[in-house]
C-alpha cells in the first residue's frame, strides 16, 4: 500500500512539473515581438552593357552590375520576380541620361541612380518589393579612345588597340 502511495505521488509530481514548465514556455513566448521581416535576400542581377550614342555614333558602353534586397517573404508572395523590372529601369536611366559624361564618372550620381530605379521598381510592382538597390560594379568602356585610329610606321594602320576602360576611383563615386 506503501509502495502504491509513493508511485502514485511520483506521477502526480512529474505531472505537475510538465505543467508548469510548458505554462511557464507558452506565458513567456507570448512576449517575444515577432520581427516584421522574415529575411532579407540579396540578389545579384547579370552584368548589363548599355550603349553610349553621341552625336549618331557609338562612343562607348556602360557596364554596370546591380545587387538588390528584398523581403524573401514578399519575393514568394510575388507572381514575377523583379530582376527584369530592374533591368530594365536600371538600362533606361543609363540610357536617357545624355547630360551625363561618361567619360568623367564623378559626374554620376549613383545615389540619385540607384533611388529612382528603385522608386520606379516598387511603382510598377505595386508594393515595396526593393529594399535597397545597390552597384556592385559600374565601368564605362570608350570606344573613342586615343590611338584607335592611329596609322603605323610606313603609313599602315596600326591593328586597333583594346577599348580604354574608366573605372571610377572610390572619390568619384561619392
Amino acid at each position: 500500500m506503501k509502495l502504491l502511495i509513493v508511485g502514485l505521488w511520483a506521477v502526480v509530481v512529474t505531472l505537475g512539473a510538465g505543467y508548469a514548465a510548458a505554462a511557464f514556455k507558452l506565458q513567456s513566448g507570448a512576449d517575444d515581438p515577432k520581427p516584421k521581416l522574415e529575411g532579407l535576400r540579396y540578389t545579384s542581377l547579370p552584368t548589363m552593357s548599355v550603349p553610349v550614342v553621341e552625336d549618331g555614333a557609338l562612343a562607348g558602353y556602360v557596364v554596370v552590375r546591380m545587387v538588390y534586397t528584398a523581403d524573401a517573404a514578399v519575393l514568394r508572395a510575388l507572381a514575377a520576380e523583379p530582376d527584369a523590372f530592374i533591368t530594365d529601369e536600371i538600362f533606361r536611366t543609363i540610357y536617357g541620361s545624355a547630360e551625363v559624361d561618361f567619360g568623367q564618372l564623378a559626374r554620376l550620381d549613383l545615389a540619385a541612380l540607384a533611388d529612382g530605379a528603385k522608386a520606379r521598381v516598387n511603382e510598377r510592382m505595386g508594393d515595396d518589393v526593393i529594399q535597397d538597390l545597390l552597384v556592385d560594379g559600374l565601368n564605362y568602356v570608350n570606344l573613342n579612345a586615343q590611338g584607335t585610329a592611329a596609322q603605323g610606321p610606313g603609313g599602315s594602320p596600326e591593328a586597333p588597340s583594346a577599348p580604354e576602360a574608366v573605372r571610377p576611383t572610390a572619390a568619384a563615386l561619392h
